[in-house]
């Protein structure tokens, strides 16, 4: 008989980061893993670009974005001011630890994570996906990616529907946990990942600190303890082993910089009457506080000369606010980060704008979470570090641990689970489990 011992939750609190550890020891439920768990003092480090998608799917597979193939939120739509993210699972290049899991006989339960949409080998899915905005009806597009028993007549999500009044924070992480709890209480899985972003919009929409982000912090607290009652309420909480992490810092945000306005000067991008893009050679495609620069047709040598020209320019123009400009390979070697891009800009509090029409520099203005107030996609190793904390029947009591990757967790989830992951670049992070 399996070692009931093993059930773990795994909660990733988006945005949350080591700043707040000595408030989150003030609070109730985070209070109750801190006190009797591990936790990372200065926090861990996450992938370039520090963003929440690439940063869950290293989270979930242990390794980079290089090997797993998520270097950005959305898709690669250029012209395209809604593009579509990156929700399922297909685009993942390696085994999650949930598909390994399994595989491994155990029960998986997958909340609101990202890039996990319509993953066969989730026996409870809810994921994190939305349609194009808060008007239109939310249910198909999610029928697209959850698993079918969510459905139907007393179906998890029949029983939530009600709280998502509109598809933007607190509504959708309060369905998320409504549903995290009712799985827990049905069906008892082994292993259950959830992700909450409200945090993280209230970060973007208000700033690094402040009373909204008390309150979305507290919020949290409270969404836990629902998990830690849901599990009280099955008769598991003994048996099981809490996780609470993060993806990402933030930082303030002091001007938003659309490389894309200059390329259309240079000829890179042409534009009918309209302003529309009907020709393009290379495009800046913003991951917030970096972006990564695309060319058409990477062989075209003369573009490319261009290209780099410009970038640089814009490099030593102190207005625009780019602290760095790597080639494709530095990124790869020094951050172990791929895709579809020949260049990457880092900014200094700068966040790039994807505009190809109006002002250089414009202030941030809230319209999106890459040009809010304050935000993230800047190298890993600036600012605020997020959080890892763990307690449980299989965790070591009561020990701070030195800065770890987040590319660690999942080994370590997966030797708590009794099983390998073979395609992770993490380690197990040593000296933590019994």
């Amino acid at each position: 008989m399996r070692d009931m011992n093993k059930k773990l939750i795994v909660l990733s609190v988006d945005s949350l980061f080591d700043e707040d550890m000595e408030y989150l020891k003030t609070l109730p439920n985070f209070k109750k893993i801190l006190d009797r768990g591990v936790y990372a003092e200065g926090g861990m480090r996450s992938v370039y670009p520090s963003f929440t998608y690439p940063a869950h799917a290293s989270i979930i597979t242990g390794t980079w974005p290089e090997y797993h193939g998520i270097y950005h939120n959305e898709k690669l739509d250029v012209g395209n001011p809604a593009p579509d993210w990156f929700w399922y699972h297909k685009d993942l290049k390696v085994p999650t630890i949930l598909d390994l899991a399994h595989r491994n006989g155990l029960t998986t339960a997958c909340i609101g994570w990202p890039c996990m949409g319509a993953d066969p080998e989730i026996d409870w899915l809810v994921p994190e996906i939305w349609p194009e905005n808060d008007k239109v009806d939310p249910r198909p597009i999610l029928k697209t990616a959850c698993s079918e028993n969510m459905f139907g007549e007393g179906g998890v999500m029949e029983r939530h529907w009600h709280k998502l009044r509109k598809t933007t924070q607190p509504f959708m992480d309060n369905m998320m946990v409504g549903c995290a709890c009712d799985i827990i209480r049905r069906y008892k899985p082994d292993v259950m990942f959830i992700h909450l972003a409200h945090l993280d919009h209230t970060r973007h929409a208000n700033g690094i600190q402040g009373p909204a982000v008390t309150q979305a912090i507290i919020a949290n607290d409270d969404w836990l303890g629902r998990l830690m009652e849901a599990t009280m309420d099955a008769g598991l909480y003994e048996e099981t082993n809490f996780a609470v992490i993060s993806d990402h810092g933030h930082l303030p945000v002091h001007k938003v910089f659309n490389p894309n306005v200059l390329l259309v000067e240079e000829g890179l991008i042409s534009l009918d009457d309209n302003g529309k893009i009907v020709k393009w050679d290379a495009y800046c495609n913003s991951t917030s506080l970096s972006c990564q620069v695309v060319m058409k047709d990477p062989k075209d040598e003369e573009v490319r000369h261009k290209l780099e020209k410009l970038l640089y320019k814009m490099r030593v123009t102190p207005e625009y606010g780019v602290e760095a400009v790597f080639n494709k390979e530095e990124v790869r070697k020094e951050q172990h980060l791929a895709g579809e891009f020949e260049y990457v800009l880092e900014g200094q509090n700068t966040s790039f704008g994807n505009a190809w029409t109006g002002d250089v520099i414009v202030g941030p203005d809230n319209s999106d979470y890459k040009f809010s107030v304050a935000s993230h996609g800047h190298l890993p190793v600036k600012g605020a570090q997020p959080v890892f904390m763990m307690a449980g029947p299989c965790v070591a009591g009561s020990k701070v641990i030195e800065r770890q990757r987040i590319i660690d967790e999942a080994p370590t989830f997966a030797k708590l689970l009794g099983f390998e992951m073979p395609d992770a670049k993490g380690c197990v992070i040593e000296g933590i489990l019994k």
